[in-house]
Formats: structure tokens, C-alpha cells, sequence
């Protein structure tokens, strides 16, 4: 994560968290919970509280982070109480594992606690990086920085697979890049991280759209495939004498994979106005481009954004980036469907 985008991660806290009065609803809550656990001390209901504050943690929109902004919140003790995961801990502490309703108090004053022990950690960062951040400035205007995670099966661990998949990131870069008119050469890369390796690209608005578009249609074509799968995995369980029904969901699955595929590559060549018959070169390379593209999203790999700050268009207005970010806010929520799908573990 760049000094710019840790920055805009400390302006995002204060604006969602603390001005919309997050820690002040969970202290309310909290604190009638407490009540409750006094002795001789009459109880009040607490419901309209329990709501005011769902509805504000499910308002915070956690799909216009980065990975590495999210993953940086987790640190910050906030990712965890804010969003559908905060209103499910809330429930956790307060119905289904509750021990007494003086623990309950007990667990959301430390919810709280962590919850403001992150808020101060943000604006001291805040703070001293006021005369530090600049905004990332690239060779040409409009472009954005993709960064790609080499992850999970899509992992690098040696000079084999540094070429393997430089070769396969070529041919994404080409096949998208030509669609365009442009070309690799047009797909700058300005930085890289150790660890699980991360590429940082620089890209024209329009290549990190189409690239978007492609995540966003391979996530929903891989979640019903896994959910075919498990269908399948499920029959399986069932140890039945016969398993052509569960070999029959398989090859449904991979036909599924293989339609989508050719679906993307369709979806994508109408919306630019490919012509088929005189543009034929540039079909080939885009089908290659969103098959060795959905195959590295599947094995684990991460194709981020880092989207420009900006207010969103009016209606009918083109803006790359306003499409961009409605698309990077949707893979987030699918991204969330096919974790708790097991996606990660085909």
C-alpha cells in the first residue's frame, strides 16, 4: 500500500467511522446492556439502539477499500466490528453465545475499546502524513494503478514460474491491450513488493475497465460452478452405488466454466464493437486474455484497484472511473459469497 492510499484510508475512517458516529452507537448499545447487568436496576429495552447501530454499520461501505486498505483496518481493530461482520459478532455477543448479559457488556465495552484505540491510531498516522502525500503520477493521464497478487496456486516460488506467468500476464496484458488499440508496451509496470509477489501496473482507465468487467463476469461464472461442485461433492457424501449423477455434475461444471468463458469474451467484443469478421486477431487475443485471466483469479491470484478519488457522474455520463468503481464494489461483494462458498479451496 502507497503512502497516498494510506493516507485516503485515514480520511475514509474519519469520514465513515467516526462521522457517523459509530463508536458513539456502540457505546449506546453498551452501555444498556450494562444496566442490565446491575442488580436491581430496571431494564430498558434496547432495541431501537441494537437497529441505530446495524443500520449504521451496514451503511459502511467497506466495497470501496482496496485488499491491502481492508487488511490494513483488520490492524486498526475496526474491519471486524463494522460491515455484515460486526452486525454478526453483535448478534454472537448479544443471542446466540451468550453466557450472561454482564459478558455481553463486558465484550462489546472491548469491541468499543478496540474500535477507538483504532480510530486514535488513524488520525496520529493522519496526522503525520499531512505534508507527506502526494498523489501517484504516472507517464500519461487517466491512469490507474492495478496491482497483481500472485497468490494461493498462482504463487511464485522460482524463476520457472516467474516466466510461466509472465508469459500469461503477457497475454492478458496483449489480448486486453488490443481491443483498445493499444499494447503491452502500453502496461507499465512501476512497482513490486516481496512476500507473496505483487506487481504494480499502471494502466489507461479503459484497459482497468474491461480488466475489471472480466473479474467481476469470472467471479459470478465460478460461483455457480462451485456451486455445482458442492452439489456434486454433496451426492458424493451420500456414497451411492451409482455416482453418474455426480460425474454428470462435474462435467456440468466444467461446461458451465467453458460457456462462461466464451459468454466473457462475447459480452466484452459487443460492448467495444469488435467486428468478428475484420477484427478476427482481436477476438483471438481476448479469449486468450480472459481465459488466462479467469484461470489466475481461480488458482488464488488478486487483480486489485487503486481508483482516483472523485464524485461519481450523473447519469449517462461514460466515466471510466465511475464504472470502475461500481465494478470494484461488486467483485468485493462476490469476492465475500464465494469465500464463504470454500472458493479458495478448489
Amino acid at each position: 500500500m502507497n503512502v497516498s492510499e494510506l493516507y485516503d484510508l485515514t480520511d475514509w475512517v474519519t469520514k465513515e467511522i467516526e462521522g457517523t458516529q459509530v463508536p458513539q452507537k456502540y457505546q449506546a448499545l453498551q452501555s444498556i446492556i450494562q444496566q442490565h447487568a446491575q442488580p436491581n436496576q430496571p431494564r430498558q429495552p434496547f432495541e431501537s439502539q441494537k437497529e441505530d447501530l446495524f443500520e449504521t454499520l451496514r451503511k459502511v461501505p467497506l466495497g470501496k477499500l482496496t485488499r491491502d486498505q481492508l487488511s490494513f483496518l483488520k490492524q486498526l481493530g475496526i474491519a471486524n466490528s463494522v460491515g455484515e461482520n460486526g452486525i454478526r459478532e453483535i448478534e454472537d455477543v448479544l443471542f446466540k453465545n451468550v453466557i450472561d448479559v454482564a459478558t455481553s457488556a463486558q465484550k462489546l465495552a472491548e469491541t468499543l475499546q478496540k474500535i477507538q484505540q483504532g480510530l486514535s491510531k488513524s488520525n496520529q498516522i493522519k496526522a503525520g502524513l499531512v505534508d507527506c502525500v502526494f498523489e501517484e503520477v504516472y507517464e500519461s493521464e487517466n491512469e490507474i494503478l492495478m496491482r497483481v497478487s500472485f497468490t494461493g496456486h498462482a504463487l511464485m516460488e522460482n524463476v520457472k514460474d516467474f516466466k510461466s506467468w509472465g508469459n500469461i500476464w503477457y497475454d492478458i496484458g496483449r489480448g486486453i491491450a488490443m481491443v483498445h488499440n493499444a499494447s503491452p508496451e502500453d502496461i507499465k509496470i512501476v512497482g513490486a513488493t516481496k512476500g507473496s509477489i505483487i506487481i504494480e501496473l499502471a494502466v489507461i482507465a479503459s484497459i482497468a475497465t474491461t480488466t475489471s468487467g472480466i473479474i467481476l463476469a469470472a467471479l459470478k461464472v465460478a460461483e455457480k460452478v462451485l456451486d455445482i461442485r458442492k452439489k456434486a461433492e454433496e451426492l458424493r457424501g451420500l456414497k451411492l452405488k451409482n455416482d453418474k449423477v455426480a460425474k454428470d455434475l462435474e462435467k456440468e461444471a466444467d461446461n458451465e466454466k467453458k460457456h462462461g468463458i466464451e459468454q466473457i469474451t462475447g459480452d466484452i467484443a459487443s460492448k467495444l464493437s469488435i467486428n468478428s469478421n475484420g477484427e478476427g486477431d482481436k477476438i483471438k487475443a481476448l479469449d486468450t486474455a480472459v481465459k488466462n485471466l479467469v484461470n489466475f483469479i481461480e488458482k488464488g491470484g488478486i487483480v486489485d484497484f487503486v481508483v482516483p478519488d472523485g464524485e461519481a457522474p450523473e447519469d449517462g455520463d461514460s466515466d471510466s472511473n465511475a464504472e470502475l468503481k461500481i465494478a470494484f464494489q461488486e467483485i468485493r461483494q462476490l469476492e465475500k459469497k464465494i469465500e464463504l462458498l470454500e472458493y479458495k479451496n478448489l
